[in-house]
């Protein structure tokens, strides 16, 4: 005889574990997300290379243009102390005095001076050119170094020949010439004589 079915008995529910294709197919649906992640990832540490490669290369840009504009400048600094032998070498005290800005302090061997204006530096260096060493002639840089102090102001220290109408020289001096920026020009503020061994 069949039996009666319990009526207190509750219906059972089939429950059906995830099959091997349903994993698959989850696996399958987050693969893209973390290889996009990823891809992210890598793209952003490219681009931070990238940054910092760039900046690199910018600071030795800078560094070098300004290295650039340092030695023109120290260039056209010579130049003018040049231009400036040349009119001491003619006697053009009108031209001496466009390369001094004043105050000015002139040291000739410990014993310095203050001149305030072109006056008193005119009769200055006529004094020096009439007692400049007989047969003098003109005079030749022989070596000059450039050293900063900042960025409007540097000294020149430069040694220079005199030499007779005959070739000769006759005097091997040094000085140590101090330039600022006024404007757009390097003028002189401060020139010292540094004693040197003349013996032939």
């Amino acid at each position: 005889m069949q039996k009666m079915k319990d009526k207190n008995q509750k219906p059972m529910i089939a429950v059906s574990k995830p099959t091997y294709y349903m994993k698959k197919l989850i696996l399958l649906l987050f693969i893209p997300f973390i290889s996009f992640s990823q891809v992210q990832k890598k793209e952003m540490n490219m681009n931070q290379m990238m940054k910092k490669k760039m900046e690199v290369q910018m600071k030795k840009k800078i560094a070098s243009n300004s290295q650039k504009m340092k030695k023109i400048t120290e260039k056209k600094i010579i130049e003018r102390w040049e231009e400036y032998s040349k009119a001491f070498e003619y006697s053009d005290f009108d031209k001496i005095k466009t390369y001094f800005t004043f105050p000015v302090t002139l040291s000739l061997f410990d014993n310095p001076i203050v001149i305030n204006n072109e006056d008193e530096l005119i009769k200055f260096y006529k004094q020096i050119r009439t007692n400049v060493q007989d047969g003098y002639k003109y005079s030749k840089l022989k070596k000059s170094r450039v050293v900063w102090i900042s960025k409007n102001i540097c000294v020149l220290d430069a040694t220079y020949s005199r030499f007779n109408d005959d070739y000769e020289n006759i005097f091997t001096g040094r000085g140590i010439y101090m330039y600022k920026k006024v404007g757009n020009s390097w003028q002189m503020f401060s020139m010292s004589g540094i004693k040197m061994n003349n013996k032939k």
